[in-house]
């Protein structure tokens, strides 16, 4: 049964449409993904679903007693309530329940003998048993201690912009709608608190919506994909990876339709140059077929990034960080961490929110002075900061802090798009070619006419997209990205990390999204009581890893310690700082333990090494027959000595490329996939 139907649905954004002529259902249990570029309508669809947005054509259909709850990028949340209080306000009838059973209780305590008030209070508890509305403040404080947030008494006004996101993302939980309609709900959650995120909403009865750029968490919660994209909005049943295989088919077949129009119109258009005299019914047919081709609109092609950045030399050193310490006040974060990120780094960086990993960034950026140690940057780096908040958007001294909220609007209101990429560059050269800052702003998907509007028009995706473009018309050979994922649509993640796969420099990245992680980085450095954990590999690896430890560790007696335990100074980056000389710890936790074994688990091939081997494979064949050829060439002899020469050496360098890429795919070939 439908809950929500969009019949013949279409909704205009100024010049531009959003959709047209959608017919979209939601059904019970319903598991719909929503997907397309920044821009291009899913925010506004989700909010067209919810009742909160006209449409512009067609009509919105569903009963006036359904509840449904939307959890939007920026929600408008009480300030003066508490948190719990804000949760609860969502929670609709259970809540009303609760209430009413605290009245009649006060009620019966006067007038026990009430026969009437024991009749409402009978068949209240019947309605309570009902709808569960007994586990309501249980449930409240288990998605709150899951979400990250800790004092469930504190105002709401004064909470930082990322944990009244976790209180409206608690609040829309809790209230358990029946159509539940989610808006990037993974945005500041750690990697733990999306773990638990993606298990909830497989276990969630009602139907559910889905915006997101978690492509683990689409791929495994959505049943179904709604592709919002040029104005249409297309239907694909299936999960994420579904979608991908019907998109690539697709694709394939625009291109050989593309191609089949264009070879048609030029036979035509050759026909139409010799000028047939006759003027036959057939011809003239013809020539209307002719016209009617050359009316037809071209079907626009997808649009896609294109990130590519002048490459910028990198000496021996990038980065490094000897007993560094980094404290918020009086809490130490970081102590005593030592580290040489090398030219070629990919490190990720993860942890609990407010472990310390932004901060750890800002200090590597020179935006914060550490607290202890040294940190020294290389003489030919050039690093650019890719901040959570795109803050190089407000101007220099910009700040996104609720107390400067107002000057951040206003100055967002007063700068253009093309302004804050000509502050970098009026012109940079790509891939060998000069480009303008306009054409730049081309291939970032920004038109010339969105290229003079204010950048407070723009969507929270488009921001990030213009905040990277300015970042890499500078040619950096460092980068720092603190949740680079947030905010942008799932095709820009995916050329960012191609353009990272073939980054010739440093990259450090503080991020919860797995998928992004798993593509990116070799190896992650994880904040653990103040201290970072070092482990060689991806995420996917880290986390299977740790469940193997924790199993392992959870099947032994309590009052032993686990076997091969590393201690804590070992299993730090730290070279320095041994464990005598620090405070006496509590006795660890298996869980504890289990991380600690982190530093030494079984290698597994990263992304990039993948890539590697396969190049390897494909090479060595080619390599072994100019090896032959050759050596064919030099058994011959011949009286040339300067061409034989010439060989020699060729050879000789050929035999050493060879030695050292059977090498290497040996290396490789023993890792795990």
């Amino acid at each position: 049964m439908s809950l929500i139907s969009l019949v013949g649905a279409g909704k205009d954004f100024g010049l531009r449409t959003l959709f047209a002529n959608l017919d979209l259902h939601v059904g019970e249990r319903d598991r719909l993904g929503l997907i397309g570029p920044n821009g291009a309508g899913k925010s506004t669809l989700l909010k067209v679903l919810a009742g909160r947005e006209p449409l512009d054509q067609g009509e919105r259909r569903c009963s006036s007693r359904l509840n449904v709850v939307l959890l939007d990028q920026e929600p408008d949340l009480d300030p003066k309530q508490t948190v719990l209080e804000q949760v609860f306000a969502g929670s609709g009838e259970r809540m009303a329940l609760l209430r009413e059973h605290g009245l009649l209780s006060h009620e019966l305590a006067e007038t026990p003998e009430d026969e009437r008030l024991l009749a409402r209070f009978s068949a209240l508890l019947h309605r309570m048993d009902a709808c569960q509305a007994w586990d309501l403040e249980r449930e409240c404080h288990e998605v709150l201690d899951r979400l990250g947030i800790g004092d469930v008494h504190r105002p709401v006004g004064e909470l930082s912009g990322g944990n009244r996101r976790r209180v409206a993302l608690a609040a829309a939980l809790v209230a358990q709608p029946e159509v539940l309609l989610l808006d990037e709900p993974t945005n500041h959650l750690d990697a733990d608190g999306v773990e638990w995120l993606q298990g909830w909403l497989d276990r969630y009865p009602g139907a559910l919506v889905l915006v997101t750029h978690d492509r683990y968490l689409l791929d495994r919660v959505t049943r179904r994909i709604v592709a919002v994209e040029r104005g249409e909005a297309r239907r694909y049943e299936g999960n994420y990876a579904t979608y991908l295989a019907h998109r690539a088919e697709e694709e394939e077949a625009e291109v050989a339709t593309a191609a089949k129009f264009r070879g048609t119109m030029r036979r035509e258009l050759a026909w139409l140059r010799q000028g047939p005299k006759a003027r036959s019914t057939k011809q003239k047919a013809r020539l209307q077929r002719i016209e009617a081709m050359r009316e037809q609109p071209a079907r626009q092609g997808r649009g896609a990034v294109s990130m590519a950045a002048t490459a910028r030399r990198i000496g021996k050193q990038a980065i490094t960080a000897e007993g560094l310490a980094v404290h918020a006040g009086e809490r130490p974060l970081l102590t005593d961490f030592s580290y040489d990120f090398s030219p070629e780094d990919r490190v990720g960086i993860i942890g609990a929110n407010g472990a310390g990993k932004s901060s750890l960034l800002e200090v590597i950026a020179g935006l914060r002075a550490p607290s202890g140690g040294r940190l020294e940057l290389g003489s030919t780096v050039k690093l650019a900061y890719f901040d959570q908040h795109s803050s190089v958007l407000l101007g220099e001294g910009g700040s996104t802090a609720r107390s400067d909220r107002r000057l951040a609007d206003r100055r967002l209101a007063e700068r253009k798009v093309i302004d804050v990429v000509q502050e970098a560059a009026s012109r940079v050269e790509v891939d060998g070619q000069e480009l303008s800052a306009s054409q730049l702003l081309e291939r970032f998907l920004f038109p010339p006419a969105q290229q003079h509007q204010p950048v407070a028009k723009l969507s929270g995706g488009e921001r990030r997209r213009l905040h990277l473009c300015r970042l890499l018309i500078e040619a950096p050979n460092v980068l720092l990205l603190d949740e680079p994922t947030n905010d942008l649509d799932v095709h820009t993640l995916g050329v960012l990390e191609d353009f990272l796969d073939d980054f010739r420099g440093c990259v450090v990245v503080v991020s919860h999204d797995r998928w992004f992680l798993d593509r990116t980085v070799d190896r992650l450095f994880c904040f653990e009581q103040g201290r970072l954990q070092r482990f060689e590999g991806n995420y996917s690896a880290y986390l299977e890893r740790r469940q193997v430890l924790a199993a392992e560790a959870s099947r032994k007696p309590a009052s032993a310690s686990p076997a091969g335990s590393i201690p804590t100074a070992q299993a730090t980056a730290s070279a320095s700082a041994p464990a005598a000389q620090s405070a006496p710890a509590a006795k660890p936790t298996p869980a504890a333990n289990a991380v600690a074994q982190l530093s030494q688990p079984p290698r597994r091939r990263s992304f990039k090494e993948s890539r590697e081997l396969e190049r390897i494979t494909t090479d060595l064949p080619s390599w072994e027959a100019r090896r032959s050829e050759l050596e064919t060439v030099l058994a011959g002899g011949g009286g040339d000595y300067t061409r034989i020469e010439g060989i020699t050496q060729e050879l000789a360098d050929l035999l050493a490329r060879i030695n050292a890429a059977e090498e290497r795919w040996l290396l490789l070939s023993d890792l795990a996939d």
